[in-house]
Formats: structure tokens, sequence, C-alpha cells
């Protein structure tokens, strides 16, 4: 299997250690300026290290997959994933424009995006009107389809403005009854991506405030799938975050307490279990569970 990684590294011409490492090490260096993180100053992988990242063999460790996110801006499933036949780089639409100008014509239509959503949300005082709701509804939508497919730095302040958009609705009292469930399952889904984002990132601690936000709304929106994603979500930040037992318990909570609900997430739970269990050596377990995901 060809994982992306794999596929980044072949197109960047590094597949020689001596022109990996190198590059590696300037951007751990970087990272390292960045986030005052002393300890990536020094980071470097050994050549058996590499190759085995390289033939998908081995997982890198916490340091290095921050490394490796911050490089690449993908999350590590993502590249550690099969690489696919998608282009892994988001280019331009069609116009004829250099660089520079498509730029800022870009730069202009978000502010002028962000100007028009600053006026939706606060034109319709005393209550919370149909286009405000509407608005969010359309941003989530947006977010939601794009945060797979496209780079997580063409998204992230999107995602960030409207999950407070979100919060600043609930909390400003002006929505109707049958409007707060909206708003809450819009603030569960935009909570879960921005714990994706940075988990994403590598800011396990931030991750996990996000997902029990989520979850905070979701048991608010009374909304059991959603829910159920969550504990899937707080699962697998706890699973790359190196805390085994949290990953199983989680894991196991989700499917124990929304049996009755389907779809991809009752599958999601038990591989999750399953993955927890083999961390912490619990054949048996693992093999329960990845049998209860099959079926």
């Amino acid at each position: 299997m060809t994982t992306l990684f794999r596929r980044l590294i072949d197109e960047q011409e590094l597949r020689d250690p001596r022109a990996f490492l190198p590059r590696f090490r300037e951007q751990a260096l970087l990272l390292a300026e960045r986030d005052g993180d002393v300890r990536l100053a020094t980071l470097e992988p050994a050549v058996s290290t590499f190759e085995a990242w390289y033939y998908g063999q081995r997982l890198p460790n916490r340091d290095a997959r921050r490394v490796l996110v911050a490089w690449f801006g993908h999350s590590m499933e993502r590249l550690w994933a099969p690489a696919g036949e998608a282009a892994v780089a988001s280019r331009g639409g069609g116009l004829d424009l250099e660089g520079a100008d498509l730029h800022e014509m870009r730069r202009g239509a978000a502010m002028a995006a962000r100007r028009a959503r600053d006026f939706a949300l606060g034109a319709e005082q005393g209550q919370l009107g149909d286009e405000t709701l509407g608005y969010l509804q359309d941003e989530v939508r947006r977010i939601t389809e794009q945060y797979p497919r496209v780079p997580l730095p063409t998204l992230f302040d999107d995602l960030a403005a409207a999950q407070s958009d979100a919060f600043r609705l609930i909390e400003g009292g002006r929505a109707r009854p049958s409007q707060m469930r909206q708003l809450h399952v819009m603030a569960t889904l935009l909570s879960w991506h921005m714990a994706k984002a940075c988990h994403d990132l590598g800011d396990e601690s931030s991750a996990m405030m996000h997902a029990r936000a989520a979850g905070v709304s979701a048991e608010q929106a009374e909304h059991p799938a959603l829910s159920a994603l969550v504990h899937g979500l707080k699962s697998l930040i706890s699973y790359w975050s190196g805390r085994g037992e949290d990953a199983l318990f989680h894991a196991r909570r989700g499917a124990a307490e929304y049996q009755q609900v389907h779809g991809t997430v009752s599958v999601w739970l038990p591989s999750l279990e399953a993955r927890a269990a083999a961390l912490l050596g619990d054949a048996a377990g693992a093999t329960a569970a990845v049998e209860q995901a099959a079926r």
C-alpha cells in the first residue's frame, strides 16, 4: 500500500534519507521556534526509522508526528492512509490569473464574506431569524463537506469563526426553543471538527476540550448519533495521545450507551475499541471488538 506520506515524499524527491533528514531537521527547528519547544530543535529520526515510515511499517512517535503534520498540512490519519487517486494539493480554479492577483482576489472575497456574516448575524435584532440560522447552516454544511478534502490552513479560520458564532447565538438569548436544538446540533458538529483540527495539529489538550464541548451540545440537542460520534472522537484523541485505557473507556461507553444508533458510527466505535484493546495487549478484547464491528 502506498501511503499519502510516501507519495508526498516521492513527489518532493526526498526518498533518499540524505535528502529527507535535512528537511526534517529544518521543519523541526521551525516548529520548535513557533511553539517554544526546545526538544524539537534537536529531533532527528534514524535512517532505519525513516525507512519504516516510508514503507508504512511504523508510525512516528508523538514529537515526530507534530513535525510531519505541520510540514505536510495533513493529519497523521491522512498521511498514513492509502494515497488514493485524488490530487494531494489544493489547486485554484480555471481563472487565468497570476498567482499574486488570484491570491488578492481570494483574500478580498474572504473579507467580504466575513463582513456579510457579521451583517447577517447582527441585523436581526430581538430574535433569531431564519436568514441568520440559514447562514450558519450553510457554513456548517460547507465546512463538514470540505474538511476531509482541503488542507486544514485553508479552512481553520472559517471553522473557528463559525463555532464562535454558534456559541454566541446559543448564549445570546435570541433563539426560540424550536431553534435551540438546531443550534446545538450545529455547535456539536463545529466543535467536533474543531477538536479534530486541534488533534491534527498535535494539540491533544485543546482537542479534548473541544470534544467535551461537542458532548455538551450533543446532550442538549438530545441527539444520540452525535453523542456516540463524540465518544468515538474522544477515543481517537486518547489513543493517539498514548492513553490506551482512556481510549478503550470512551469507545466502550459510546457503544454501550448508544446501542440503538446505526450507521457508520456503529462500526467506528467497536473498531476504536479493538485498536485500543490491541494497544493494551488485550488480544481477546481486540478480537471480540473486531467481530462486533464486522457484524
